[in-house]
């Protein structure tokens, strides 16, 4: 037997331990992340162009791409897990083959990604990316075509994908972005720009009785956000409530003090919107994070 085939021997063995390797890491990923209640799955490409549709695409050419970049894949986003390790043992021949060829230094074609933001879905080559990043590779060659999506997606997950999508849905029936080009609203929750647009509506009719006529939607939109908005979100800058919620944005605070506004009008107390910022912050800010505080001191007593 010659030395080149004890070679390919070794080669192939090796690549057959560092699959099995790879299997392990990817059946304790889906343990760990169920127990987490964390996502572990790769973004698929038709949801995110059905949540989000691309408005338009540009091929950039071949690139050197960041692996830890890539989040999904167009069809084969079952068989590898958001680390791109490989969940199925139908993978095998291919993974080891690929590991094989790549410790023999022979070269392979880039793969074919589509690039949304700063991120990147898999078209193929999806088996070499997950070698490449068991291997420690942090770059690989990727033939890259652009997607335009019509808002930024900030977090690539299913939860940032349904912000997008309700962030895009907003836009479209408010003509927001018309109006206040450069200005963006973020909120931590999907649900928050139903809210919105049922406020903008809502404010819009008021501003119909109280003027005596139709008030079209833009002029509603630039007062809302002028009058209402813009005054509220300053006061939560002000009193820098952010801080005590690093996970939440001004626009969620907006939703949740005029809903205390709303309250506290219920309850008979007729108050000025700066009085109710005050109110709810020391109601449910400086109160929560006391209590914070208390909770955390109690566990380290114990």
């Amino acid at each position: 037997m010659s030395d080149n085939t004890l070679n390919d021997i070794d080669l192939k063995f090796n690549a057959k331990k560092k699959f099995e390797r790879a299997r392990k890491k990817a059946f304790l990923n889906d343990l760990m992340s169920k127990l987490l209640n964390k996502e572990n799955e790769l973004l698929q490409l038709d949801e995110i162009k059905y949540l989000v549709p691309p408005k338009a695409m540009v091929y950039r050419g071949i690139k050197s791409i960041p692996i830890d970049k890539i989040v999904g894949s167009e069809g084969r986003y079952r068989d590898f897990d958001r680390d791109f390790l490989p969940r199925q043992d139908n993978t095998k021949e291919r993974w080891e083959n690929i590991e094989v060829a790549k410790e023999k230094n022979i070269s392979l074609p880039p793969i074919s990604v589509y690039k949304i933001g700063d991120h990147y879905i898999v078209r193929d080559g999806n088996h070499r990316v997950s070698v490449a990043k068991e291997l420690g590779q942090e770059f690989i060659d990727a033939e890259v075509t652009e997607l335009f999506t019509p808002v930024k997606i900030e977090d690539f997950s299913q939860k940032g994908l349904l912000i997008a999508e309700s962030y895009n849905y907003f836009l479209e029936k408010t003509g927001f972005k018309t109006v206040f080009p450069d200005v963006d609203i973020k909120l931590s929750n999907p649900w928050g720009y139903y809210r919105l647009i049922e406020h903008i509506n809502t404010y819009r009719y008021f501003l119909g009785e109280k003027r005596k006529r139709e008030v079209s939607l833009c002029d509603a939109l630039k007062s809302w956000y002028n009058e209402l908005y813009l005054p509220i979100t300053k006061l939560v800058k002000k009193k820098k409530i952010l801080r005590f919620f690093p996970e939440r944005e001004v626009g969620d605070f907006y939703i949740w003090i005029m809903d205390h506004w709303h309250y506290l009008k219920e309850s008979g107390k007729d108050i000025p919107i700066e009085e109710a910022v005050e109110d709810y912050y020391e109601k449910y800010v400086k109160k929560g994070f006391i209590n914070k505080i208390f909770l955390l001191f109690k566990k380290r007593k114990k």
